[in-house]
């Protein structure tokens, strides 16, 4: 059954299976020895869901408007690894994923399979979640996959523990994230540095007002 302290599923999530936890199984997910790996992408899922046009959560066709789930430093360079999703299910995703609502939390990479995911992950919990809502997203290729360049938002909502995140706590998920991303900047010299900043620049107005004092 669907467990009981989980946010109500949005309707085109409603037909998905459910693990024996209680929790819903996105799309995405594969499946070893019959049983769902939430860390597993199913065979060809990326390009299915992107050429399709699918949601990556829930697999129901796209409309005009595509959101993503991703960490405030993948809002800076604009880059994610996975196909978008609907609104509402990003957001229930930010509401009840136990990775996105647990700051603590740590994935589990025991027995993981190789090449599960495409780029260079910054692995950490980043304590916030940033849904990015665009109407263009674009995919290009790398050395082990494809990535998703994002277009200029339409709208932005930053979550933590399932709820909208104060402006403090987005401060320091971003604070805690750049070291990272100008030491991987830093590879690619001073240019890479400098293209950095821009990026940082046009991220740092998009965050919601100082919190009152």
């Amino acid at each position: 059954d669907y467990r009981a302290d989980l946010p109500q599923l949005p309707p085109k999530m409603r037909g998905l299976p459910l693990d024996a936890r209680g929790y819903p199984v996105p799309w995405f997910v594969g499946f070893i020895d019959g049983k769902p790996d939430f860390r597993v992408i199913r065979e060809g899922g990326i390009a299915k869901a992107w050429n399709r046009r699918l949601c990556w959560l829930c697999g129901i066709p796209l409309g005009i408007y595509k959101s993503c789930v991703i960490g405030p430093m993948c809002g800076v360079n604009r880059i994610t690894s996975e196909p978008p999703q609907h609104l509402e299910c990003a957001e229930y995703a930010a509401k009840a994923c136990p990775f996105l609502t647990r700051p603590l939390a740590t994935r589990n990479e025991r027995d993981l399979p190789e090449g599960s995911m495409a780029g260079i992950g910054i692995k950490r919990n980043p304590g916030v979640t940033l849904i990015w809502t665009t109407r263009k997203i674009t995919p290009f290729k790398v050395s082990n996959g494809y990535l998703f360049k994002l277009g200029e938002p339409v709208d932005l909502s930053f979550w933590h523990k399932g709820r909208a995140a104060t402006r403090a706590e987005i401060d320091e998920s971003v604070n805690t994230g750049l070291p990272t991303l100008r030491s991987y900047a830093e590879r690619d010299g001073p240019e890479g540095v400098a293209q950095l900043e821009v990026m940082i620049a046009a991220f740092t107005p998009m965050l919601p007002p100082e919190d009152p004092k």
